[in-house]
């Protein structure tokens, strides 16, 4: 062994008797917490991805605070020929005066396309930009670009007082043809590719707010 050799060898081990076993013990506690901490954040990713809207009645009482609640619309699975997926939220008002009821779509994925509202970008305290959207024309290209029919309806924008109701409805429909073969094959195809990429992840999703309060005349 060369006078080199002996004199890195002597280095190391100066060095490796001066590491501490308390100092691996600490070295091993934090990478068994950042192993646990990464395991949370996966699990909780993971438990969104299935998360449906489901139906409830919004109940709504005399008061001046506006009830607002943000509806998450999942369709794991879309192709041409399904099943029609509907969920229905129903506003009852057991309040002395009538209420309003609107909504907005904040935002909107489709096969991996995501739009964003204006209202949406608000709702974020974030400024537009210029290729969003409201959410009148995001309902609209909604319901006019795509084969698949995704439809929000309110039954009326007043719920009276003293047990009257409001419903709420989401329909999402496929027609085995909608009409027009080009854009049939295209979205099928593009709608089958996506899953097969993505099968974690679903098709459809779409966030709205729903805004309900007391009228002001």
């Amino acid at each position: 062994m060369t006078e080199e050799k002996k004199k890195k060898k002597n280095i190391l081990l100066k060095a490796l008797k001066k590491v501490k076993i308390s100092h691996l013990v600490i070295l091993a506690i934090l990478l068994a917490g950042n192993s646990y901490a990464w395991f949370v954040y996966i699990s909780t990713v993971s438990t969104q991805v299935d998360v449906h809207v489901r139906s409830w009645k919004i109940d709504i009482n005399d008061g001046d605070e506006a009830v607002i609640n943000y509806v998450n619309v999942v369709v794991d699975d879309a192709y041409p020929g399904m099943d029609t997926y509907t969920e229905s939220i129903v506003a009852n008002n057991y309040g002395e005066m009538a209420a309003t009821v609107n909504y907005q779509i904040l935002s909107a994925e489709i096969m991996g396309d995501e739009y964003i509202s204006v209202e949406g970008r608000a709702n974020m305290g974030q400024d537009p930009v210029a290729t969003d959207l409201t959410s009148a024309e995001l309902e609209a290209m909604l319901d006019d670009d795509y084969p698949f029919k995704i439809n929000l309806e309110l039954s009326s924008n007043t719920i009276a007082p003293e047990s009257g109701t409001a419903t709420y409805n989401v329909t999402v429909s496929w027609a085995y043809e909608s009409g027009d073969d080009a854009t049939d094959t295209y979205w099928g195809n593009r709608a089958y590719t996506f899953k097969q990429s993505n099968p974690d992840d679903p098709c459809i999703r779409l966030s709205i707010k729903i805004n309900i309060q007391q009228a002001t005349s």
